[in-house]
């Protein structure tokens, strides 16, 4: 789930790199989804709960708010989920103290205890929130150019989707289904995020290939059984 906190999420001119990575969900009578930030930015703001998206032809949810009490209301009802934080250098300095300490097991992994750097503070002067960031090193990547959050983002969603097939597939029996679902998005991000980068992502590819021809065996095994 990814949930963006900014007053000018509405602001056709900003984050224009960033709002192209968000369709909603694809019109089958039509072969490209519709740009989420295409229509009227306010509908993000009163849809109750998380939106169902496409986040770079990945399924996801999104949540938009542009104040802090609204977010900080969305982050205690889905204390469950893995979150993915985008928000603005200003409300950031004010929400992601506030946010550490209310929900940080959203951001600590559960099993190694490790915390998640998924907070992106996107901000137009990095050296302005420096200071403040640098208290939660551990938690945060900051960010003057939104191409670059988004690049960053996409890499950190498909390894999140990588380590839960793992643990999926470590599992007794191992559940195939929901791991192949997960693999398949992890090698639909690390693709795009190849091609952001331009960087060579043939290991992590071949990792993911792998991983999905054992759990295609795994299923076609678990099918056979069922016959």
């Amino acid at each position: 789930m990814i949930v963006w906190l900014d007053k000018h999420i509405g602001d056709l001119e900003r984050y224009q790199h960033l709002k192209k990575a968000f369709s909603t969900q694809a019109d089958p009578t039509h072969a490209e989804p519709v740009d989420l930030f295409d229509q009227d930015a306010a509908v993000l703001f009163r849809v109750e709960g998380p939106l169902p998206i496409h986040f770079e032809g990945v399924r996801f949810k999104l949540a938009a708010f542009n104040n802090i009490d609204s977010c900080l209301n969305c982050f205690e009802h889905n204390r469950n989920k893995r979150i993915f934080f985008i928000t603005s250098g200003s409300l950031g300095k004010e929400a992601v103290p506030i946010i550490l300490e209310r929900f940080k097991e959203t951001f600590t992994d559960p099993v190694t205890n490790e915390p998640y750097m998924s907070i992106y503070v996107f901000c137009l002067d990095i050296s302005v929130h420096a200071e403040w960031a640098s208290n939660y090193r551990n938690y945060i990547h900051i960010f003057d150019f939104d191409a670059d959050l988004l690049s960053r983002m996409t890499r950190d969603i498909g390894d999140y989707f990588l380590t839960e097939s793992k643990r999926l597939l470590d599992e007794n029996p191992p559940n195939n289904s929901a791991a192949y679902h997960r693999l398949s998005w992890t090698h639909k991000l690390y693709e795009r995020y190849g091609k952001m980068e331009r960087v060579s992502m043939r290991r992590e590819l071949h990792e993911v290939n792998q991983l999905l021809e054992e759990v295609e065996e795994g299923l076609k095994s678990s099918s056979d059984e069922d016959d």
